[in-house]
């Protein structure tokens, strides 16, 4: 940009200020009294000439209205016809309003979400009275008291969408899926270490990690540590066998097994040969526990329940499996997982001769003994099994006691898995906005230059003790700027004439020297 091209837009920017100074000057002229005061009524017209709605007077008692009325000026009417108004409309320096302006009355309906928006914010502030806001909050106008309670329950609304937000994500999942204590039989595999030995009896999960190291057992057959640690990390159902009468005794009577002498064969060769001892009752005459013939009521559940540490679980599809292919009798009631393997053992085997070891009732056996063809959750047949209350209270305890393995592990389940579901929805609604802005923020072809503007810039550069160098990448990227000459002005400004460090000459000079002007030329300062 050349002297002449500077000097001109310089003029052309100081007559544009100029004049828009005066015209706010004309238009902000209002009459004064000989103070310098503006006259009260002219005051009074300029607070009354804004008419807001009073959304508050809605709920105070007083009719609501459905339209609102607004003052509109003509555009004919020129600054200098702008003369305040009292509240009656007469004109305060001449009693009558001057020629060319003109009051227009526009009739704007409440819009029913305004409605709606205004109920819930009353609803949710009604706690703090207007009063109090007038009082104290030195709110004295209705208007400002709305806008007031509009941003609190705007505040009150996102607290409760981050409240429902925070239960979705922590509290809903509990509700949902309650956290329960259970390992699977891999689980407890794992934990076959001395200071941490864990075993399977009768579905339920045990830590016998202390037991281990407590003295129990006879003189003549104690056991060891070592010989303890052969039971980590293993299902120990068959070195604790139940006596059916025990197990059973609604259904098994005295008369039946008077010496509590009936134990089901066990159909797991593999198990018998694993552990070096079975606690049978009578095994071990010099023992007084094993002699009693209550020996699994009386000394095993009570010392085992100290070291209980949840039950054990069993993936439905792995039941099933064993049902269908293999045609075991694993069979699910209610949730709850049965194995009737030694019971049908039994009672295929030579000594059942009597049938006194077909205790169970014959439509649990009919059941069961499906060859693979029926539900392996028996949850339903069980329901329709046509006997009464008492009958099947003692079925269900006999096969509790004896064939209950553990629970269906629900833990892979929809309905436990729902928050984690929940929440990488929400994930992958994030990232498809995040890639949709990014795909719409590509430009695949050629760069779009905006519309010219059309508004006066001025560019303001002020300069103190920079040197030349970054004075010159200043003005350059300013100058760069994608903009029309004559709409942009860029104003320099020295602030003294200093020297600074390391230049040696002052920065106006530098300035000038960067704008090519005569170095003979000094300028007046």
């Amino acid at each position: 940009m050349d002297d002449q091209e500077w000097s001109g837009s310089m003029s052309y920017a100081n007559d544009i200020m100029t004049s828009r100074s005066q015209n706010d000057v004309r238009s902000s002229r209002m009459p004064l009294n000989a103070s310098g005061i503006m006259h009260p009524a002219h005051h009074s017209a300029a607070v009354s000439a804004r008419t807001l709605p009073n959304y508050e007077n809605n709920y105070t008692g007083q009719a609501p209205s459905d339209k609102v009325s607004r003052l509109d000026q003509s555009p004919q009417r020129t600054p200098s016809e702008r003369t305040a108004y009292n509240g009656a409309g007469n004109g305060v320096d001449s009693g009558e309003k001057p020629q060319g302006m003109h009051e227009t009355v526009e009739d704007v309906e409440i819009t029913s979400t305004r409605r709606l928006w205004t109920i819930i914010t009353w609803a949710l502030t009604w706690w703090v009275p207007s009063p109090f806001l007038s009082w104290c909050g030195r709110m004295k106008r209705s208007d400002v008291r709305m806008a007031w309670r509009e941003k609190v329950a705007i505040c009150i609304v996102i607290f409760f969408i981050w409240c429902v937000l925070l239960f979705i994500i922590i509290g809903l999942g509990l509700i949902l899926c309650p956290k329960e204590y259970v390992w699977t039989m891999e689980d407890i595999a794992g934990h076959n270490s001395p200071d941490d030995a864990y075993v399977a009896l009768r579905g339920r999960v045990y830590d016998i990690s202390e037991y281990v190291n407590q003295k129990h057992g006879t003189n003549s057959y104690l056991a060891s540590k070592d010989l303890m640690m052969m039971y980590a990390g293993q299902d120990i159902n068959v070195t604790f066998p139940l006596a059916v009468r025990t197990a059973c005794s609604a259904l098994i009577s005295p008369k039946t097994d008077p010496k509590y002498s009936m134990y089901l064969t066990v159909s797991d060769i593999n198990a018998m040969q694993t552990f070096p001892f079975t606690h049978k009752v009578g095994t071990l005459p010099s023992s007084k526990e094993l002699s009693d013939q209550s020996f699994y009521v009386r000394y095993v559940l009570p010392t085992m329940n100290l070291f209980k540490k949840g039950d054990v679980v069993w993936d439905y599809d792995w039941i099933k499996s064993m049902h269908k292919d293999q045609g075991k009798y694993w069979r699910v009631i209610n949730k709850e997982v049965f194995n009737m393997e030694d019971y049908f053992a039994t009672i295929d085997s030579p000594i059942n001769t009597d049938n006194k070891w077909r205790f169970l009732n014959s439509h649990i056996e009919n059941i069961f003994d499906d060859k693979g063809a029926g539900s392996t959750d028996i949850t339903n047949e069980w329901e329709r099994i046509p006997w009464g209350a008492r009958e099947r209270q003692a079925n269900y305890n006999c096969m509790k006691n004896l064939f209950y393995v553990g629970k269906v592990d629900d833990r892979q389940s929809v309905r436990c898995l729902f928050t984690n579901y929940m929440l990488l929805a929400f994930a992958c609604v994030l990232m498809a906005i995040v890639l949709v802005k990014f795909l719409a923020a590509l430009q695949f072809g050629n760069k779009r230059r905006p519309v010219p503007p059309s508004k006066l810039v001025i560019c303001q550069v002020p300069c103190y003790t920079e040197d030349e160098a970054s004075l010159v990448k200043t003005i350059d990227s300013l100058a760069g700027l994608d903009y029309e000459d004559k709409r942009r002005l860029i104003f320099i400004i020295c602030d003294g004439n200093i020297v600074g460090s390391g230049n040696d000459r002052p920065t106006p000079r530098i300035v000038l020297d960067i704008l090519g002007v005569d170095p003979e030329y000094d300028p007046p300062g």
